[in-house]
């Protein structure tokens, strides 16, 4: 799994994005901060639910451009048929 995490923090560094893995009272969030786009999740949250996270912010964002493993690109349609 911790592996799948890192292909998709590797999506976000091609969209542009800096990925922080941080420790603290907070939920994982994506975030312009003077023009830095940045993804946090928190470290403490399990495993699971950071791979969801990242996988619905992905969900999001135009990936038309992007290579996607297809394990990640099902994630993705997976997700946005639970969300219609």
């Amino acid at each position: 799994m911790l592996s799948l995490r890192t292909e998709l923090e590797a999506v976000f560094t091609k969209l542009g994005y800096t990925v922080v893995i941080g420790q603290g009272d907070f939920h994982a969030g994506t975030c312009v901060v003077l023009k830095d786009k940045k993804v946090v999740v928190n470290k403490f949250t399990p495993l699971e639910q950071q791979i969801d996270f990242l996988v619905h912010a992905l969900g999001e964002m135009d990936l038309s451009n992007v290579f996607l493993l297809p394990e990640i690109r099902e994630m993705i349609d997976e997700q946005a048929t639970i969300f219609r």
